[in-house]
């Protein structure tokens, strides 16, 4: 060997030490994810769920649904929310709630109007992110089941939510 040959072996081999060693150490690093937070404290709770006529259109096929908040620990900057209301039959009612300011306690009424068409056992989950607790993101899940009573009204499904 050349002594040219020698000095291009020795620098692809240092060239390569380098490159393992530069993986090596990238390997060792930890990875760090900020994944929201599921926490079993009853941050934000569904309190009750039942019929009625809300609307006053004579028939109770009116779902509503009780949050109950207490985000003192919490101090939020938004809560993001959403509700399914799954019937008997399968079919699936779904609303978005985002409140700015929310209060740290509390119930937020949710009245789904002319939901309650079918008779059978309802379930209601809830799933709501609440931001700005100091650690990111924390979300909360909850469900419940109730019975509403047989038979329809007329008018279309609608929402509205109020604390």
């Amino acid at each position: 060997m050349t002594l040219r040959e020698v000095a291009n072996y020795l620098h692809t081999r240092r060239i390569t030490l380098v490159l393992v060693a530069l993986i090596a150490a990238l390997v060792c690093i930890p990875i760090v994810s900020a994944q929201p937070r599921f926490v079993n404290e009853e941050l934000i709770c569904i309190s009750d769920a039942y019929y009625g006529d809300l609307d006053g259109d004579g028939y109770e096929d009116d779902i509503k649904i009780l949050l109950q908040f207490s985000l003192a620990s919490a101090e939020p900057a938004r809560v993001e929310m959403t509700i399914w209301i799954e019937l008997p039959s399968g079919f699936v009612y779904g609303v978005g709630i985002s409140i700015r300011n929310a209060p740290q306690y509390g119930v937020l009424n949710v009245d789904c109007l002319n939901t309650a068409t079918e008779s059978g056992i309802y379930a209601v989950t809830m799933v709501a992110s609440v931001f700005g607790t100091g650690n990111g993101k924390v979300y909360i899940t909850d469900y419940l089941q109730f019975d509403p009573p047989t038979g329809s009204g007329p008018g279309l499904p609608s929402v509205d939510a109020y604390f």
